[in-house]
């Protein structure tokens, strides 16, 4: 045989030899999608999602770890991770798209997190699971509108006020690029107790879930003491108390 012809062969076998064990690794990642979405969305059936994307995830956070020297590469780990599981939480293979271009898709949004938090010591760390929150309003207003929204349309969106959501764009444009931290970097970094409380509801029940949103100001709600949480959920404070006591176990079995 011509040896440029055989050297075109073997490339050409090659190329169908990648293409089908990405066709494979594609339909395995799929079902494990299926099987943790169908099983109630379990952590341990979480994992082997994870482990399979890890490299992409690995590969998209040195990106930026090498280029940022602002924010700690724990947070923007944590952020890459965070974004991740909302990829798996709102994947819909009805929709044509295949679970790894989805990804791809949400990824990106960690992107914006690194241009908010390039000086991150000047917004506090008990707004930083807000300001998430308005950015994926903003990012799904956009698409839906196909216009940057309004801040009323975010306050319908997100449930808050309007002067809630204007506080927190005022906080996100003060936010500036700098050589380096201005207050100590470990009051921001999500690292790893902040991912355990972004993972954490899916190990819950629906009543320390309801709890944990108020005691942590997850999901819009504010952040609130026992007698309080009691009030807004029409429980007894005591029951509360065993919730949250239910709820710090949970949390320190992670870290």
């Amino acid at each position: 045989m011509n040896p440029l012809e055989d050297f075109l062969e073997c490339q050409d076998g090659l190329r169908k030899e990648a293409a089908k064990d990405l066709r494979d690794k594609q339909q395995k990642e799929l079902d494990m999608w299926s099987h943790w979405n169908t099983n109630g969305r379990q952590p341990e059936h979480l994992q082997p999602l994870i482990t399979s994307f890890r490299p992409l995830i690995s590969s998209k956070v040195n990106i930026y770890t090498s280029k940022i020297r602002d924010i700690p590469p724990e947070a923007i780990r944590a952020e890459f991770m965070n974004q991740f599981v909302q990829a798996m939480q709102t994947y819909d293979p009805n929709r044509g798209a295949g679970l790894g271009t989805h990804v791809q898709h949400q990824l990106k949004k960690a992107q914006r997190f690194v241009t908010t938090y390039q000086n991150p010591g000047r917004i506090p760390e008990n707004r930083i699971y807000r300001i998430r929150e308005l950015q994926d309003a903003e990012m799904h207003l956009d698409d839906r509108l196909g216009r940057a929204a309004t801040q009323l349309e975010l306050a319908d969106e997100l449930k808050w006020s309007p002067r809630q959501v204007g506080l927190l764009q005022t906080e996100v444009r003060k936010a500036r690029p700098t050589s380096q931290f201005e207050s100590d970097p470990s009051t921001y970094t999500p690292s790893r107790k902040q991912e355990v409380l972004r993972l954490l509801p899916y190990e819950l029940t629906n009543e320390e879930r309801s709890v944990f949103e108020y005691v942590y100001g997850i999901g819009g709600k504010p952040t609130l003491g026992t007698s309080d949480i009691a009030q807004r959920l029409g429980m007894s404070a005591p029951k509360i108390s065993r919730l949250k006591g239910a709820i710090a176990k949970k949390v320190s079995k992670h870290l």
